[in-house]
């Protein structure tokens, strides 16, 4: 009995090393290393160090990136506004020319607002037209400013660029300064009867040019929103007759 033992444990002994290299390899590597890891039932990765990275295969979304402005664009705008403003078309835009357009937009708002009052539009106004606008008014008519119109009816005293809306158009409202009577001063370095397009073009190309830091002709979003929210922070108005920033800013 204990010689037949003793040659059962020596085959058991004997067949160990087999068993132990299945279990690393074989049987144990199906249920590990195989089809758990590397194996059917696993993401594979190919061994063929020429392969690359595995495909990107996100769908997520992305940042939106503003398109870029360019020079062209920038001068296109300048050139439009300058267009609106010479109004005789003499190629010189004068403070007389700038004051007339302003007072026309005035007196459109007023004509407009005079319109709204005389309810029966005889071209008077009597006490119950204005009492009956001035309720219409809500607590606004208690107030000496609001009273007498509406806020969004208010006329700059500057001439901007003919924009749309969209997000370039909202960028060059900020980076292009309107024309106003301070501007027209500074821009005509010439001392000419009134601002020439190539004066207001290098007034105006000076904010592009700061605007545009790596000097490439374009304004990428980044360097948008740098200049825009400097415009923000101290607006349009106070800069040297060169166009650049005052000492104070």
């Amino acid at each position: 009995m204990l010689k037949w033992t003793l040659c059962a444990v020596g085959l058991i002994l004997a067949t160990t090393p087999a068993i132990a290299q299945m279990g690393g390899g074989g049987m144990g590597g199906m249920g590990g290393g195989g089809m758990g890891g590397g194996g059917m039932g696993g993401h594979t990765h190919s061994a063929d160090p020429d392969a690359g990275p595995p495909e990107n295969h996100d769908t997520g979304p992305h940042p939106h990136v503003m398109k870029a402005i360019s020079k062209e664009k920038f001068d296109k705008e300048v050139t439009a506004m300058f267009a609106l403003a010479d109004t005789n078309r003499d190629g010189v835009v004068t403070l007389v020319e700038l004051q007339s357009l302003i007072d026309a937009r005035r007196e459109t708002i007023i004509r407009s607002r005079f319109s709204q009052i005389d309810a029966n539009h005889d071209g008077r106004i009597d006490l119950v037209e204005f009492i009956a606008w001035q309720k219409s008014l809500g607590s606004g008519a208690i107030s000496d400013c609001a009273g007498y119109a509406n806020q969004d009816q208010l006329v700059n005293e500057t001439l901007a660029p003919p924009l749309g809306s969209s997000e370039q158009d909202e960028a060059l409202k900020v980076l292009i300064e309107p024309l106003s009577a301070v501007m027209i001063t500074r821009a005509n370095v010439h001392y000419r009867a009134g601002l020439a397009l190539d004066d207001l073009l290098a007034y105006e190309n000076q904010r592009f040019d700061t605007a545009d830091t790596d000097h490439d002709g374009f304004l990428e979003q980044d360097e948008i929103e740098v200049a825009t929210n400097a415009r923000a922070g101290h607006g349009h108005g106070r800069q040297h007759r060169d166009g650049g920033p005052s000492p104070d800013e």
